[in-house]
């Protein structure tokens, strides 16, 4: 009985195909979770800082640290701060600032609702000083 030359190699075909398909099969399958909160931004009503998560909604997830610096025209200067709010030496020397000054919050670490650390990217707001502090002095 002779075996017709196409089916040798059919079969030869058919037994290559599936070693190099079972050497291509992933060993594991990696799963990265991935997080809900995307962003903090200042509230400049009440002086604190509020997480976002990746739909836009605002979230009362705790803020465990992050750095304030206000730059001014001479000098910027640097806070530190661990809850939501902003503490009281930040306030007052915010409150002092007779013009526009950009501030940055860097290194931020905030809580997600599992309680695992995450970082979550910097941000950058004005912070403009009231109206009182604003007068041009007459000389």
């Amino acid at each position: 009985m002779k075996i017709p030359f196409t089916k040798i190699i059919a079969l030869i075909f058919l037994g290559f195909s599936t070693s190099i398909y079972k050497a291509q099969e992933p060993q594991t399958i990696r799963v990265k979770k991935e997080s809900n909160l995307a962003k903090v931004v200042f509230d400049i009503t009440d002086p604190r800082l509020f997480v976002v998560d990746r739909f836009g909604n605002p979230r009362e997830n705790k803020i465990l640290s992050y750095k304030l610096y206000v730059k001014g025209k001479r000098e910027t200067k640097e806070f530190s701060g661990h809850s939501n709010r902003l503490n009281q030496e930040m306030l007052t020397y915010l409150r002092k600032q007779t013009v526009a000054t950009k501030i940055f919050f860097t290194e931020i670490s905030a809580e997600d609702d599992d309680g695992h650390l995450i970082k979550l990217p910097d941000a950058i707001d004005v912070w403009f000083p009231d109206c009182k502090n604003c007068e041009k002095k007459k000389r």
